[in-house]
């Protein structure tokens, strides 16, 4: 059924920017820089899945209507629901996580986003008396919780990360580390291999 394929191309469209550069840090490829290519298209992944979930629920109305007035077997009518339902979940996950600290973004105004963000990084100082200090980056095209773990992963990597804090409104990361076994530039290395590309904020 046209329905069911559409539904899948949507699942597919909706979950490339998150799931490629994924693959590509597992076989070893993460500095291509997918991560950060893809994230700056994102938005328009996510619409065109959206897009193209709603034409799958369109045509599987359409068909299923078709099938109804011929009284044809709804066989596969169930196996196009299913397929449908599963696609608008993983579109929903996808998009719905991609498209939030956008649309927070253009709610909140930059002055209330940076104020916000100003005043969680002069607490992490004020909350930080020891050894350990605290970069924030600013990591390009980490923008759905997808991309996540693959840079939390990297990172726990480093020798002398205490820890990791994800912010994916503001798309930062904040790391906790021992400036005596780790640099901001090892962390920098770290977020390149996961494919994505990131500075140092403060």
């Amino acid at each position: 059924m046209k329905s069911e394929k559409l539904g899948w191309l949507s699942a597919v469209l909706a979950s490339v920017c998150c799931l490629v550069p994924v693959a590509a840090a597992l076989i070893g490829l993460g500095s291509a820089g997918l991560g950060s290519t893809l994230g700056s298209l994102s938005p328009y992944f996510y619409l065109g899945g959206l897009t193209v979930l709603a034409c799958a629920w369109f045509y599987f109305a359409r068909e299923r209507r078709k099938a109804c007035a011929l009284n044809t077997d709804v066989g596969c009518q169930r196996r196009a629901v299913v397929a449908l339902s599963v696609a608008s979940v993983i579109v929903a996950f996808f998009a719905g996580s991609g498209l939030a600290p956008i649309v927070l973004k253009l709610l909140l105004p930059p002055a209330k986003l940076a104020r916000t963000s100003q005043a969680r990084a002069s607490q992490r100082v004020a909350d930080n008396p020891g050894a350990y200090l605290r970069k924030v980056l600013a990591v390009k095209g980490m923008d759905c919780a997808a991309c996540v773990p693959v840079i939390k992963g990297n990172l726990d990597k480093v020798e002398g990360v205490r820890s990791i804090e994800v912010s994916l409104r503001d798309q930062t990361v904040t790391v906790e580390y021992n400036p005596a076994k780790a640099s901001a530039e090892r962390l920098l290395e770290a977020i390149k291999a996961a494919g994505y590309e990131a500075r140092v904020v403060n």
